[in-house]
């Protein structure tokens, strides 16, 4: 069977990040480096925020200012500029994030996942009836579409075949990375996702 580009990251946050030691700050990794596709997996979640979300933009900017974080997050163009570094943009910067962005894009993302659990649970679901399921993912995978067309690079193959893969896999697996940053030990897991052993 083939893995999509998400695997990995959901089986690290069912493993509970046990292959990475923290130092005597929590939010330190020890022997650890950004990921080459964390700026990608980063953007994607927080488009994920979007579609749950109306005036997510403003609710992100809100969060960040509540939990303390940076000037990184004092305006629209700040948020932007750092989620550029994702190259399936259409306007993409040659930027790095850094450790500390990072870190406060997994403070932000958890605390909006867990604000959001709600709506993810009812898309996850397998309780409620087929039909309403269905109704909820139209809906969902839909709109996450059109943000996919509008703000990146649609000549690129791999966003080609999000665009028209039919059984929302991809998008489910988004979902449920969400799911499982939520909490103390969610953003341990999300956190070790993004960062590689050397």
């Amino acid at each position: 069977m083939n893995e999509t580009p998400l695997d990995s990251l959901k089986n690290e946050q069912v493993n509970d990040d046990s292959n990475y030691k923290y130092n005597n700050d929590e939010n330190a990794l020890l022997n650890c480096v950004i990921a080459k596709d964390t700026p990608r997996k980063i953007d994607f979640l927080i488009l994920v925020i979007e579609t749950l979300q109306i005036n997510a933009t403003d609710s992100l900017l809100l969060k960040a200012k509540d939990i303390g974080l940076s000037d990184d997050y004092s305006s629209r163009v700040q948020l932007w500029k750092m989620r550029c570094t994702n190259p399936l943009r259409n306007t993409y910067t040659n930027a790095s994030l850094s450790y500390e962005q990072v870190n406060s894009f997994v403070e932000l993302i958890s605390a909006m996942a867990e604000n959001l659990y709600p709506l993810i649970r009812q898309l996850l679901s397998s309780k409620e009836s087929k039909t309403l399921n269905q109704e909820r993912w139209t809906i969902f995978s839909k709109r996450l579409k059109s943000l996919i067309r509008e703000r990146m690079n649609i000549q690129r193959s791999y966003i080609s075949s999000l665009l028209n893969e039919e059984n929302n896999n991809f998008f489910r697996e988004l979902l449920v990375i969400l799911s499982l940053s939520c909490g103390e030990g969610g953003r341990k897991r999300l956190k070790s996702s993004l960062f590689t052993q050397i």
